[in-house]
């Protein structure tokens, strides 16, 4: 019996011994890969916030006219617009002039206002002469005549009903001109946003709109059994409403439907768990666990998308229909039925694109769908059908469109170019970045043949950007889509200033844009994102576990994006060469931004709303800053150094909380509020626990501190 005990003694011993011995080596191992970030100077940013902001005397038109010249004189505002015009283009027009201007349109044979048409002008073109007796508008149809209308709308909003008399001629690059706006990440919009947003886009001469839909933001009737108690979906006579509000100003409200990614809602559920092409869920860049892609090759994934296409195009009066069928990232990684040829893989794939377009034909639609696959695998262009129109999307300023282009036209395809806001995942924005990725994105459409351009504004979960942070993006890209001049990137900023934001001081539009400026402080141009957006991920960690996921994770973009070399060797120089991440001046740019947006006023029903999404967007970036702060440098730093920082998070994090409900509230349904606010949750209960570790002995922080060590240094050789 001792004999057993010295034996249990000595295994328990040696154990103990190889524990200790391992944890040892893996502590000095950290030791050797861990590396200070020294602290970076603080460079002055006082001269770009506070440079002259654009002027004018005129009003400013965006999109810019084709050809514009002012006249001298005013043509002065009448309470009622009497006009003269063809007799079947009467009704519409004074329904145009409500809608457009607020004014009750009658029919004088001497009116203020002359409609006059002439079929020799383009579709969507329209002539205006602005003359002190009288306005007179040239039209081939009435959605030429509507955006002669919303030209004078924008004349009028910025000249006290005293516009300036001027001739313009005037008429799109590309013929449609679209909106994605994602409302399926948390965030739906309730349909007065809705409304607005129409307005908006109407005023930009944008022609179509699409509400991105994945998961259950739309309140399927068939499946009424699956939603969350907490849902708020977009109801059907929701959709009918909006549906007529865009035809009374010529856009299309085009149905948008996801169809086999980004499905991980309906596979969390019993009943369609079974359509997973990877049931046993898969590890996109070896770190994000998922389960997203329906198998093309059951037929019940066929019969799943039909039922809810079904209940969804009922709705709509558009002819058109975005499947979508993008990023199936899981396709052909099935443990039990793995394709490992790539061809094969878009194979399977273009063959399940065929069998939802003749389902989308039967029922008088044309299909749209987006055109990721089909970048990556060329080879399967010859077999996309004709009446298909592919969106092409590329969301990064170094991400070429025109070779993608160049073989879509090649092969007489339809398609559309999809540039984004660059909002996503940002805060307030990626300014630069949004401003090169839409003029390639128009430059290469008009270039080649595209039918037009689709701007897209994701959420990305959480959604967090506030709505207003969308706008210079999506009036950026409804400019250069009607007219690609140059001298917009010049008048963008004012053009927000003055109306949109109906700022009284004309520095509104300038700071917006500016404020998309901080990740000049970061280590490099993350792509679809800022890293300090990014740190939001994972919270307080540990710097040498941080940085060995950003490694994985830029080395796993290289598997996700098209093989174009140019843009691959763009992308690794970025990651190649970054600089260090200056979170003390990006706290001083915040500062002296929400310095700016105290001197601005605003003429807005809105006004104060907008100015606090903005503060509360300002404060997440400086909560950003500091959570990368202490993630750098608390090894470095002393514990009162350590005490008020965390301090300063806890405190940033609750007004961030209480801020964001009443923000939210204001603009969207309430289902997926929850869902936003995780990230803050978990990282206040984070920054808790470090102040309650800082309130231990130094024995027990040391204990903590080298276990934490231990278990880095394990993640980090995981992660190899």
């Amino acid at each position: 019996m001792k004999i057993f005990f010295k034996i249990v003694k000595y295994f328990f011993t040696g154990i103990l011994g190889i524990v200790i011995i391992s944890s040892v080596g893996l502590f000095f191992y950290y030791q050797s890969i861990y590396r200070e970030t020294p602290f970076p100077a603080i460079e002055s940013i006082n001269q770009i916030l506070n440079s002259k902001f654009l002027t004018s005397g005129k009003p400013v038109l965006l999109p810019l006219p084709k050809k514009m010249e002012w006249k001298t004189g005013h043509f002065n505002w009448p309470e009622t617009i009497g006009f003269s015009a063809p007799s079947e283009d009467v009704e519409a027009i004074k329904k145009i002039c409500f809608n457009r201007l607020k004014s009750i349109g009658t029919v004088k044979a001497s009116g203020d206002f002359k409609f006059i048409k002439n079929n020799n002008l383009d579709p969507q073109a329209y002539h205006l002469s602005v003359e002190p007796k009288q306005i007179k508008i040239e039209y081939r149809d009435l959605q030429g005549l509507f955006y002669a209308m919303t030209t004078i709308k924008q004349l009028s909003k910025q000249s006290n009903h005293q516009l300036p008399c001027v001739q313009i001629e005037d008429q799109p690059d590309l013929k449609t001109r679209g909106a994605m706006l994602d409302i399926s990440r948390g965030k739906i919009p309730t349909l007065e946003t809705l409304y607005g947003m129409v307005d908006f886009l109407s005023d930009l001469k944008y022609n179509q709109l699409q509400l991105y839909i994945e998961g259950f933001s739309f309140g399927y009737p068939s499946f009424k059994n699956l939603f969350d108690k907490t849902a708020t979906p977009l109801s059907p006579e929701e959709i009918k409403q909006l549906d007529i509000y865009c035809k009374e100003r010529f856009i299309e409200l085009v149905p948008n439907q996801n169809s086999l990614g980004h499905m991980q809602d309906w596979l969390k559920k019993n009943e369609y768990k079974e359509l997973a092409e990877c049931p046993e869920g898969y590890k996109l860049l070896g770190l994000i666990e998922m389960k997203t892609t329906m198998s093309p090759t059951n037929p019940k994934t066929l019969a799943l998308v039909k039922k809810m296409s079904e209940d969804l195009l009922s709705n709509f009066s558009s002819t058109q229909f975005n499947v979508n069928l993008d990023e199936p990232f899981e396709l052909g990684k099935s443990k039990a039925h793995p394709i490992n040829d790539p061809k094969e893989v878009a194979k399977v794939y273009i063959n399940y694109a065929k069998q939802l377009n003749e389902f989308v034909n039967s029922k008088g639609k044309t299909m749209m769908m987006w055109g990721d696959v089909v970048a990556k695998n060329p080879e399967i262009i010859p077999e996309i059908p004709k009446n298909i129109t592919l969106l092409e999307w590329r969301y990064e300023s170094i991400q070429p469109f025109d070779k993608i282009c160049a073989q879509y036209q090649k092969a007489g395809l339809h398609y559309m170019v999809c540039p984004g806001t660059s909002s996503w995942s940002s805060f307030t924005g990626r300014t630069d970045n949004m401003m090169v990725n839409v003029e390639n994105a128009a430059n290469s459409a008009i270039k080649y043949g595209a039918d037009g351009l689709l701007i897209t504004d994701w959420g990305d979960t959480p959604h967090l950007q506030y709505l207003t942070v969308s706008y210079a993006g999506l009036a950026y890209a409804g400019a250069l889509s009607w007219n690609n001049d140059p001298k917009t990137k010049e008048t963008l900023g004012n053009y927000l200033g003055k109306t949109i934001f109906n700022d009284s001081t004309n520095r509104m539009g300038d700071l917006v844009l500016e404020m998309g400026r901080y990740n000049q402080f970061e280590e490099y141009p993350m792509m679809a994102m800022t890293t300090t957006s990014m740190s939001f991920m994972f919270g307080i960690m540990d710097k040498t576990m941080l940085d060995a996921i950003n490694k994985k994770m830029q080395s796993g973009i290289f598997e996700l994006v098209p093989q174009d070399e140019e843009f691959r060797t763009a992308l690794s120089s970025r990651f190649s060469q970054p600089q260090i991440y200056n979170s003390k001046a990006i706290l001083n740019f915040t500062d002296n931004v929400e310095q700016q947006l105290l001197q601005i006023h605003l003429n807005r029903p809105d006004s104060t709303l907008i100015l606090d999404e903005y503060k509360n967007a300002l404060r997440m970036i400086r909560l950003g800053a500091k959570l990368k702060q202490f993630n750098n440098y608390h090894l470095q730093q002393t514990y009162s150094e350590n005490k008020t920082l965390l301090f300063d998070m806890k405190m940033l994090c609750s007004t961030i909380l209480t801020d964001h409900k009443q923000l939210w509230m204001s603009r969207n349904k309430p289902g997926g509020f929850d869902t936003s606010i995780e990230r803050f949750k978990n990282l206040e209960m984070q920054i808790e626990d470090n102040l309650e570790l800082l309130d231990q002995n130094s024995v027990l922080r040391w204990v903590n501190r080298s276990l934490e060590k231990i278990k880095s240094v394990a993640a980090v050789l995981y992660l190899k």
